[in-house]
């Protein structure tokens, strides 16, 4: 497991300076400090000295990050917090009964029983592609739509899911099942449910892959948008996009 003691000193590297909140959607929409990077911190912090509970409301304040990464583009201190929330995701998941009940729904048993597989059947075309995300049929009908043929002979994910809830023993199995795939059955384009270059950065840091493959993001597609988060995080990126464009509108 990923522990977040190994990042201690690296969080006191925080200067609180507050650029993390003038770039942080969350935090320009609901106006909460515990939803910037220098909020979580602080609190983990307290987590890691022992001063504070691992409490299920904190773990929602981790949820709500989008990992966007915009914090981690204007931090003076160089703090990896992407990373760090993931090591967070790890402890609470690992280290509290909300956590077991979290990974036994997670279970291969509990996804075979509930939730299995379906064979993709595409429409032939000249351009090779494997797609990895969720929201199957809307892409496959998307894509076919505009000429892609899909490899996939399953539904096929790279373990968004489990990336996000701290996971580490399914997420390694699920990424490392999409690079076996990509190996056996060597696409043109690879195309994903975020964008391109998060991807790619996602195989370089967690699977220590980097395939020579052109990666697409699906909303690099017409009509792409409506399929896939613009963020990271689909949980709350569309959620929050939403309120924001209706506040525009009003």
């Amino acid at each position: 497991m990923i522990k977040l003691k190994q990042y201690k000193e690296i969080i006191h590297k925080c200067s609180k300076c507050g650029l993390c909140q003038e770039s942080c959607p969350v935090y320009l929409e609901n106006g909460n400090e515990c939803s910037t990077a220098r909020g979580i911190l602080v609190l983990l912090r307290g987590i890691i000295n022992g001063e504070v509970q691992f409490r299920k409301d904190i773990n929602r304040y981790l949820d709500k990050c989008l990992r966007c990464g915009k914090c981690v583009e204007v931090c003076p201190s160089e703090i990896p917090f992407e990373d760090i929330i993931f090591a967070a995701k790890c402890r609470y998941l690992y280290c509290t009964p909300k956590g077991l009940f979290i990974r036994i729904l997670q279970s291969a048993a509990v996804k075979k029983l509930f939730n299995p597989a379906q064979k993709v059947i595409s429409e032939k075309f000249d351009t090779k592609a494997l797609y990895f995300g969720g929201n199957f049929k809307d892409v496959l009908k998307l894509l076919n739509s505009n000429s892609v043929e899909l490899l996939n002979p399953v539904e096929s994910g790279w373990g968004m899911e489990y990336l996000l809830s701290g996971n580490i023993i399914r997420f390694r199995k699920s990424l490392n099942t999409a690079m076996k795939l990509i190996a056996e059955l060597n696409p043109k384009f690879i195309i994903t449910d975020i964008p391109s270059d998060k991807f790619r950065g996602i195989l370089k840091n967690y699977g220590g892959y980097s395939p020579n493959i052109d990666i697409k993001y699906v909303g690099e597609y017409s009509g792409g948008e409506k399929f896939a988060s613009r963020f990271f995080n689909p949980r709350y990126a569309e959620k929050l996009i939403k309120e924001i464009k209706e506040k525009v509108h009003q």
